[in-house]
């Protein structure tokens, strides 16, 4: 018990007299070079492409399952298989509508419209909804 009682003071003296004080440093990042300088346009930009590419991947595989259900012939398998393609895709589309739906939700009932913004993707001129003369 000795050992541990003057190891630990040991080693509060050490801490407190072999530390030297260190001054904080601000870091000025030019706003110019970042590829986003607000979070919530960012965030506009992620919702607004996940959902368009959920709704894109859905629309394909409907497609997908469509053409397997043309070509698959008097194959009972094959067409189970291109109608289970076409149900799954179809739910998923449902979902991604219900998801939208309910990000509308709460941000309504948060007070806040991230879709009401600009959303420009990185790198374009034009904005795909929202002021096209650079206002807000």
């Amino acid at each position: 018990m000795k050992k541990l009682f003057f190891s630990s003071i040991l080693s509060l003296v050490a801490l407190f007299t072999l530390t030297a004080p260190v001054a904080a440093v601000t870091f000025n990042f030019p706003t110019d070079q970042a590829p986003f300088t607000d979070l919530g346009k960012l965030l506009a930009n992620l919702l607004f492409l996940l959902f368009f590419f959920a709704a894109f991947l859905a629309f394909v595989f409907i497609i997908i399952g469509g053409i397997q259900w043309i070509t698959a012939g008097g194959d009972k398998i094959a067409a189970q298989s291109a109608r289970d393609r076409i149900t799954a895709a179809v739910v998923g589309l449902i979902i991604v509508v219900a998801s939208f739906a309910i990000s509308l939700i709460v941000m309504t009932l948060l007070g806040v419209n991230i879709l009401q913004g600009e959303i420009i993707f990185p790198g374009a001129d034009n904005p795909i909804f929202g002021p096209t003369d650079g206002g807000t």
